[in-house]
């Protein structure tokens, strides 16, 4: 087996356990860990999608805003058209807006409590915004597949 095959297998059992660690804190109401969880994933999917648009690996001390920052370049130069084409910058705003309220929420909790409600409500808009983000993604391979396929390119 080559080596970057084992890596993109690795890759994918940590995401389907990452899937299933998350129905099962947000079944039992652990918020807290699911914002965790959801950071984790999107961050992840973010990393990735930069590997594939710049052909370079963005390294562990990347972190989301960073990430996001980059990808809202990226789109807004148009240096990848494809993925201009296939994700919005609404959506990239939107994983940010997401990302600060989430740090709000860390920060208020330390101050004051904040309710199962609030914290269930930004796990769900966490959550649409990962299916989301992958509802883009395969549209986005699909199409580099098949440019990939076509003769002559």
């Amino acid at each position: 087996m080559k080596k970057g095959r084992k890596n993109q297998e690795t890759r994918a059992k940590k995401g389907l356990k990452l899937k299933d660690d998350l129905k099962v804190v947000i079944q039992h109401k652990f918020y807290f860990e699911a914002l965790w969880i959801l950071s984790i994933q999107l961050e992840g999917k973010l990393k990735k999608m930069l590997e594939k648009v710049e052909k370079t690996t963005p390294g562990s001390g990347f972190s989301l805003e960073q990430c996001i920052k980059r990808l809202k370049h990226l789109h807004l130069t148009e240096k990848e058209p494809l993925f201009s084409r296939y994700f919005k910058v609404s959506l990239i705003d939107e994983i940010r807006s997401w990302k600060n309220q989430r740090n709000n929420i860390l920060k208020d909790m330390q101050d004051v409590h904040v309710s199962l409600a609030r914290r269930e409500r930004h796990v769900q808009d966490g959550v649409r915004l990962l299916q989301e983000w992958n509802q883009h993604n395969r549209k986005f391979k699909t199409e580099c597949k098949r440019l990939a396929n076509q003769p002559g390119l």
